[in-house]
């Protein structure tokens, strides 16, 4: 009778062991580092906008001198009528001033469009929810300073470097290389260590090589 009651004593503390591995579990789950996830996100589809644009060098057979427009690009935006922001990646074929879906990159985390219209409304089942920053992880604003302080994308040629402004290239003339590195500051509605001020982190982009990384986590 005594053994049963000592391993009965044993299963029930096994259970408790069990149940609260579970639970720590399930509370690292809930208490997500979304600014992490956010930043490593967009990190990731910058990284993809350049080896997209690696593999696809956007000369075109019919001479047209605005060839560069269809550079491989990540762009944002401020969702229309909402303070939340959304990202595209894509490239401009057919050279009419912005992407379209058929023109946008698939998530290779989904396999959905890294695409929605600038209203952010009715995502459609084949786009990625990622792309809505503002929904998915909290992102409130965006500035960006340097390289890209006077647009709302970058933009990649075959060789992998960043251009800016690239809607007005009608020449090969590479006049838009960026020569300072661009920085992205995401703003988050979110203040994880309580001291009234809003997370952020900032993504860089350096000028000429195109290599992006969160700030302080250049080893990522």
């Amino acid at each position: 009778m005594k053994n049963r009651t000592a391993f009965t004593m044993i299963e029930v503390v096994f259970v408790i062991v069990v149940l609260g591995i579970l639970a720590s579990l399930a509370m690292g789950r809930m208490d997500r580092d979304l600014r992490q996830e956010a930043a490593e996100t967009i990190l990731s589809h910058i990284r993809l906008t350049q080896q997209l644009a690696l593999r696809d060098n956007k000369h075109r057979s019919d001479n047209d001198a605005r060839w560069q427009r269809a550079y491989w690009r990540f762009e944002y935006g401020k969702c229309s009528g909402k303070d939340e922001y959304y990202y595209r990646v894509g490239s401009d074929v057919n050279i009419l001033g912005s992407i379209n879906k058929s023109e946008s990159a698939i998530n290779p985390m989904d396999g959905k469009y890294l695409y929605t219209v600038n209203t952010c409304n009715n995502l459609q089942p084949n786009e990625s929810p990622v792309i809505l920053l503002g929904k998915k992880f909290g992102v409130k604003d965006i500035k960006k300073y340097g390289g890209c302080s006077n647009v709302q994308h970058i933009a990649f040629d075959y060789l992998g470097r960043p251009h800016h402004q690239i809607s007005s290239y009608s020449s090969a003339d590479f006049s838009h290389i960026m020569t300072s590195d661009c920085n992205m500051t995401f703003t988050m509605s979110t203040d994880s260590d309580n001291d009234g001020v809003d997370d952020t982190f900032s993504i860089i982009v350096k000028a000429e090589t195109g290599h992006a990384y969160i700030e302080g986590q250049e080893d990522l």
